[in-house]
């Protein structure tokens, strides 16, 4: 059974439109937020943080922080694989290009099959 293409584009508007949640808060939160630094601030955490460890976390203010730092330190050493020179292409290209196509994708697939099931429910029904 195959969907109707005015079903098939309304998904996919769907789609797009959640797709772009994420990018309307990340906007947000650039622009609302202080710029960024790698000097080591007291009152909050920033990039030193991300090179360094954070020395504001501790285990009782930050279970989580610790408990995926070594997951954290894994995905830096993967996509330092190719050397340092290519460590911004490939992190862009898995987190930016890779992971969200991903996403949609599989989003679309479950909205798809989701009105294909009601679709062949009505049918049975009949």
């Amino acid at each position: 059974m195959r969907l109707a293409l005015r079903i098939r584009l309304l998904l996919a508007l769907l789609v797009l439109l959640l797709a772009t949640l994420p990018v309307a808060f990340g906007v947000y939160i650039n622009e609302t937020s202080p710029p960024p630094t790698t000097a080591q601030l007291a009152g909050r955490c920033s990039r030193y943080c991300e090179m360094h460890g954070c020395p504001h976390a501790t285990p009782a203010n930050s279970p989580a922080y610790f408990r995926l730092r070594p997951l954290f330190v894994a995905t830096i050493k993967g996509l330092m694989g190719g050397g340092r020179q290519w460590y911004a292409a490939v992190n862009i290209g898995f987190y930016l290009v890779l992971i969200p196509l991903l996403l949609l994708g599989l989003t679309y697939g479950a909205l798809r099959n989701a009105v294909l099931i009601r679709q062949l429910k009505a049918q049975r029904r009949e």
